[in-house]
């Protein structure tokens, strides 16, 4: 009596299936993780750069507003400061996105900060992508917070 060895091609191709679909849910589970990072990576530059133009406000007692400057595919925000100057990633008043895919939907107009006593021009600036939208909020006092928007939620 002989003996076969081996697996049938029923058994092969179940498996092969198994492999297939567990494959393709990691792969879209990777890829939607990997969106979420790269909008709070961004959402976090934007919190930094603020930062940055808050203090260096408070410090030299001046004004500095960001303003949003849009070419053909990305945006970069820029300070009053800075005059017209194209978006440059060499200066430092200028915030150019780590990832152009991101896209800035939103931002109060009078956004700015003032050198006296770090205070500021209260206002939001929201960033999105197909992950979701992060909001960056900043007080009347220059505080500035993150915070993510789900579904209908607002942030406050």
């Amino acid at each position: 009596m002989k003996r076969e060895q081996g697996y049938t091609l029923i058994e092969t191709l179940v498996a092969t299936a198994l492999i297939l679909i567990l494959s393709a849910t990691g792969l879209y589970g990777w890829q939607t993780w990997k969106q979420q990072q790269r909008l709070w990576q961004t959402a976090s530059q934007v919190r930094d750069y603020l930062t940055f133009l808050r203090n260096d406000a408070n410090w030299h007692n001046r004004d500095h507003k960001p303003d949003v400057q849009r070419e053909k595919t990305h945006w970069c925000l820029v300070s009053n400061r800075q005059g017209s100057e194209p978006c440059r990633a060499d200066n430092p008043f200028t915030l150019v996105p780590a990832w152009p895919e991101i896209a800035l939907k939103e931002i109060t107009p009078s956004l700015g900060f003032y050198g006296l006593r770090s205070t500021a021009w209260a206002g939001h600036i929201v960033l999105e992508n197909p992950a979701g939208e992060w909001v960056v909020t900043v007080s009347a006092w220059g505080r500035i917070r993150l915070c993510q928007r789900a579904g209908d939620t607002t942030c406050q």
